[in-house]
């Protein structure tokens, strides 16, 4: 009999330590990435394109402004002018630039401006260059005779534009900083147009030219499940710039979000946030996230250009904290690193986006002269070469498997079967019941 209770309790120890296993590889082990080859199927998205004009503020909104609130002087109307552009223009990297004097603060004082309205101040100001009446002058985005859709976004380097993205109309600068989307504009009524540009080995090069803007701007590349990475700042350029990139796209199978927890997968759809400053997600905008509660721990409140919603909003910088506290901490807020022995850094984790795409600028060049041609720079964007391989995120371990992996340990060590379980189940329910009624 000792024999027996020792086996039999070693067989329900092994069954259950191995069921353990089996369930943890199913909660974290169970999705893995491929690598697919049949490439002559694919179509595979462009880069996006994010263009930050250094010229923001719109004088004659400015002067319409501070006639209204009683400021007259040509002195104090081009101080604030400068004030609010340097501001506008202003992020991690060049705080310290923002021009102010004690005639600043008491302008802000005079029309009432506390550090939370900043960024409306400067939305208000600031024309929405996509949606110009005259169609030849404004921003926009060509393919051939085809368009691409662009929007005005709120980013860490203020308001600028972004195009060929899938998640630019969630980040709108409308959207963040009012909380209305703006209507779909009339120009787009009667033409062709697209939210992603794609290209297949069949279509050969493909390119598009997003256009429309006064130099000096700051031109971003990026994957259009992303938007711009402002530790990847790239200097002020008065020309147009041609980027010749090549895409390698991340993707998933049809079964991969239904079957699948984010915890099992270790990544996020965009539709899946868990921020609190924004109602989508992607790795780029948990660093984002990261940074803001960075910047108030270490400052005790957050840069004017992040969105701010209600009931968790926080305290907005003043100007002069903004140059007092952010450039002694320039690379920790950019790299989330003290320096470069600093190897652990600030913890930041952010799982990675489910889809995605790898971005590679091949070759670039200056368009040197766009300005005097057409009246306008911005960036090129040429696809020559299309990828041979891609990434695909599956499910290897299914719940089903997991099943049957229990289920075939509990046989092995136990004897137990499924039908084992069904008439446990029959003789401690029904079978009980009709034995009890029938003593009764």
């Amino acid at each position: 009999r000792l024999f027996w209770l020792v086996l039999i309790v070693v067989s329900i120890y092994f069954s259950v330590v191995l069921s353990f296993v089996s369930w943890e590889r199913y909660q974290s082990k169970s999705t893995v990435v491929a690598i697919e080859k049949d490439h002559y199927y694919w179509n595979t998205s462009m880069p996006s394109l994010t263009i930050c004009p250094l010229k923001r503020i719109y004088r004659p909104y400015l002067l319409n402004y501070c006639s209204k609130n009683g400021i007259t002087k040509e002195e104090d109307q081009a101080e604030l002018f400068d004030f609010l552009e340097s501001l506008a223009n202003s992020t991690f990297i060049n705080f310290e630039n923002i021009k102010h004097s004690d005639n600043v603060d008491s302008l802000l004082d005079v029309l009432q401006i506390q550090p939370e309205n900043y960024m409306k101040i400067i939305y208000n100001l600031t024309r929405d260059l996509t949606r110009l009446d005259d169609t030849e002058l404004r921003v926009r985005t060509q393919s051939n005779l085809e368009f691409l859709r662009t929007h005005q976004t709120l980013t860490e380097y203020g308001i600028c534009y972004t195009t060929n993205s899938f998640i630019s109309s969630n980040l709108t600068a409308s959207l963040l900083l009012t909380g209305r989307e703006l209507p779909l504009d009339d120009f787009y009524s009667t033409r062709t147009v697209h939210n992603v540009r794609y290209g297949n080995l069949f279509d050969g090069d493909i390119t598009y030219s997003f256009i429309g803007f006064e130099p000096p701007i700051t031109i971003f590349y990026h994957s259009p499940y992303e938007t711009l990475n402002i530790a990847k700042y790239q200097p002020l350029t008065n020309e147009a710039h041609e980027y010749e990139t090549f895409s390698i796209e991340i993707v998933t199978t049809k079964d991969f979000k239904e079957d699948t927890t984010i915890s099992q997968r270790g990544c996020r759809f965009h539709y899946e946030s868990n921020l609190t400053h924004y109602s989508i997600y992607t790795k780029g905008i948990c660093l984002q996230e990261c940074r803001i509660q960075l910047a108030y721990k270490l400052c005790g409140c957050i840069p004017h250009f992040y969105p701010n919603p209600g009931p968790r909003a926080k305290k907005v910088c003043h100007y002069k904290q903004l140059i007092k506290c952010f450039p002694r901490y320039q690379k920790l807020f950019l790299e989330f690193k003290q320096d470069i022995n600093d190897k652990k850094g600030i913890p930041c984790y952010c799982e990675q986006n489910c889809v995605d795409s790898k971005v590679i600028i091949e070759h670039r060049q200056v368009l040197k002269q766009t300005q005097k041609l057409i009246g306008s720079i911005g960036g090129l964007i040429v696809v020559k070469r299309y990828p041979l391989v891609r990434f695909s995120r599956q499910l290897l371990f299914t719940f089903t498997d997991l099943l049957v992996s229990i289920g075939g340990t509990a046989g092995f060590f136990l004897g137990f079967s499924v039908l084992g379980m069904v008439e446990i189940l029959y003789f401690f329910t029904l079978r009980l019941l009709w034995y009890i009624v029938g003593r009764r």
